[in-house]
């Protein structure tokens, strides 16, 4: 009797109503991993573009720039950020030469990594080597053309060759991608008191 009863349980169909819970526990977890893989990165890279575009203030606007920032510099893979990583410390305790001979390596390593030319030109700037921060910052643009700090960068190599002009334009195009972007901000009024001041 006791296998009949077990024929019996194993044979009888399930309930409609067993059929659905079971069908709505596999759309459920579904929907939970569909949710957490939505919003790709070049979507999020995107969204946060538009929320630092609409930022009302400078306080605001700060911590969503960094974010950004801080996805750019994830987007080159482990050993990149490593790279980028000890080019940084070696900058920051004052070792150009390291941080220099780091970025070299990074952007040969990953010529496509657009903060490793940004990185590169941050070098050649402080260094006094405009025309190399200006090839290396142009070479970032093209990788990643919402560069802001690259534009910003740009205006600065343009300010010291004294093209004022495309400095200004530089300066714009930061500002066009992180309107309160303060270095962009006090770059364009210097190179817009120098044309007003050559326009008189």
């Amino acid at each position: 009797m006791i296998w009949l009863a077990a024929l019996l349980l194993i044979q009888t169909p399930a309930l409609p109503g067993d059929a659905a819970s079971s069908s709505n526990a596999v759309q459920d977890e579904l929907d939970l991993s569909q949710g957490r893989d939505r919003e790709r990165p070049e979507a999020r890279l995107d969204r946060r573009l538009e929320d630092l575009r609409n930022a009302e203030t400078e306080q605001a606007a700060e911590p969503i720039a960094e974010e950004i920032r801080s996805m750019w510099r994830q987007s080159g893979g482990a050993t990149a950020n490593l790279l980028l990583a000890r080019g940084q410390e070696a900058r920051e305790a004052g070792d150009l030469t390291t941080a220099a001979r780091q970025f070299t390596h990074l952007r040969r390593l990953e010529p496509e990594f657009a903060d490793a030319w940004l990185a590169s030109a941050q070098i050649a700037a402080s260094q006094g080597d405009w025309p190399f921060a200006l090839e290396a910052v142009e070479r970032a643009i093209a990788l990643e053309p919402r560069r802001f700090d690259a534009y910003a960068l740009l205006g600065r190599a343009l300010e010291q060759a004294e093209a004022w002009p495309a400095a200004q334009a530089a300066y714009e195009e930061a500002l066009q991608v992180y309107p309160l972007m303060p270095a962009a901000r006090a770059g364009l009024a210097r190179v817009e008191r120098q044309l007003s001041g050559r326009a008189l």
